[in-house]
């Protein structure tokens, strides 16, 4: 009965918000009231947004499903990549006139999607290299440049080359085809990235709530994970949705050391909302 009533919901929610391509169920939009309540109480700073999601369940895959393509909403299940997002999409709209769920879905589909428009599975910017130019040329973000940072490359071609990984691209060579040409687009993109072992010599060059994007040595992919810095005594740690942990955490060791455990871990592309 339980899985029935979920079912009904995201039939529902899906059908209420036909117009607009939105998916939720109705414990989203009390997530949201929520933090409408929280951010009355304080700074609208992103740090102080992400916190609001702290020891919230890690969960993958959240945006994927049968059907067309939707804007998926969900604030009670994070990833590292929805987190960002929720938490940029929240900060803007607490910037702007309107602070109601329409509006939030109505940025968050911007920041999701390529220039903001939903035209089927591969209008969703996949690559977080991607995501970052996107939201760049959107006057989103920028990423700021220091004496520390290297000419890095996307150099991806994971999705392409395991089409069966993924449902929508599975026995359609059409749509694997035209990944590949998106994938080839991506790899001609520059961007500044801080080797690992230059991340704690960054000082005032990383901020709190920058968005962290740490690249990665697999091959055929540019970012394995993402999350924000939080700054505390002049050092950064990373404020993430943990797959170790299994939820939002900060985590107890500095962004530095975090980086060094991790043997495929290369280094960190910064994010930095404009306003």
């Amino acid at each position: 009965m339980k899985k029935l009533i979920t079912s009904f919901a995201l039939v529902f929610s899906a059908i209420f918000h036909a117009d607009a391509q939105v998916q939720y169920l109705p414990e989203d939009t009390v997530v949201f009231n929520r933090f409408l309540q929280y951010s009355k109480q304080g700074d609208h700073s992103v740090i102080r947004i992400a916190n609001f999601f702290l020891e919230a369940p890690y969960v993958g895959g959240t945006l994927e499903g049968e059907g067309d393509e939707r804007l998926r909403v969900n604030l009670r299940e994070l990833d590292c990549v929805t987190l960002v997002e929720n938490v940029i999409a929240l900060r803007l709209m607490l910037q702007s006139d309107s602070h109601t769920f329409d509006n939030f879905c109505r940025i968050l589909q911007t920041i999701r999607y390529r220039d903001g428009n939903i035209d089927g599975y591969l209008s969703r910017l996949h690559y977080f290299s991607d995501w970052l130019d996107n939201s760049r040329k959107n006057g989103i973000i920028n990423l700021p440049e220091n004496p520390l940072c290297r000419s890095f490359t996307p150099g991806i071609s994971y999705m392409s080359a395991n089409c069966n990984l993924y449902p929508a691209l599975r026995n359609n060579p059409e749509l694997c085809n035209r990944m590949s040409a998106i994938e080839k687009n991506v790899n001609e993109l520059r961007f500044c990235y801080v080797p690992k072992e230059n991340v704690k010599d960054l000082g005032a060059h990383i901020q709190n709530g920058d968005i962290i994007a740490i690249t990665t040595h697999i091959n055929g992919l540019d970012v394995s994970h993402t999350g924000f810095a939080m700054i505390k005594n002049r050092t950064a740690y990373l404020l993430h949705a943990s797959t170790e942990a299994r939820k939002v955490t900060l985590s107890e060791e500095t962004l530095h050391d975090y980086l060094a455990r991790m043997r495929n871990n290369s280094g960190i592309i910064i994010g930095r909302l404009v306003k």
